[in-house]
């Protein structure tokens, strides 16, 4: 699966990973997915691409049509505290486009989020405020349950 999202109800937390060629279809996918669902759109996020992860075929600006549409989702929503979306980018082939998702843009007016890149798991749990426990089920995926996945291989249908 090129794109899985998980939730610990425990940690409060979202956890999306990528894996593979991922595609405009998934990303958009994943936004449909959260417009359903937006009690996880106050959740603060752990993005992962994992090594051979790649975004090749999304051009970039369909990442800022993509901005648009979160923007869109988070303007009705009322935050008490800011939003922390961590990234976490193992796979170079996919670095262009996660700094372009996360540099330049004003996330805070827009999703009432920092967007931040770190360097690994350990970094991302400091950063997302988690203690030592917390962090290893960011990295084992423990306790995080399945909410949606997307594959939307060629000639495929879309499969959550």
């Amino acid at each position: 699966m090129p794109v899985v999202l998980r939730h610990n109800e425990q940690i409060e937390m979202n956890l999306a990973e990528y894996h593979g060629q991922v595609s405009l279809l998934e990303l958009e996918a994943v936004a449909a997915f959260l417009a359903e669902n937006p009690s996880f759109l106050k959740r603060d996020t752990l993005s992962v691409v994992h090594p051979g992860g790649t975004f090749a075929s999304v051009p970039m600006e369909a990442l800022d049509r993509l901005f648009g549409r979160y923007k869109k989702m988070f303007a009705p929503l009322d935050f008490q505290m800011l939003r922390r979306s961590a990234w976490l980018c193992f796979s170079e082939a996919a670095q262009t486009h996660v700094d372009y998702w996360i540099g330049g843009r004003d996330s805070k007016e827009a999703f009432s989020s920092t967007l931040r890149q770190l360097s690994s798991y350990a970094e991302a749990g400091d950063w997302l405020v988690l203690n030592a426990s917390e962090t290893a089920m960011l990295e084992t995926g423990e306790g995080f349950a399945l909410l949606a996945s997307y594959d939307y291989a060629p000639a495929s249908s879309p499969a959550r």
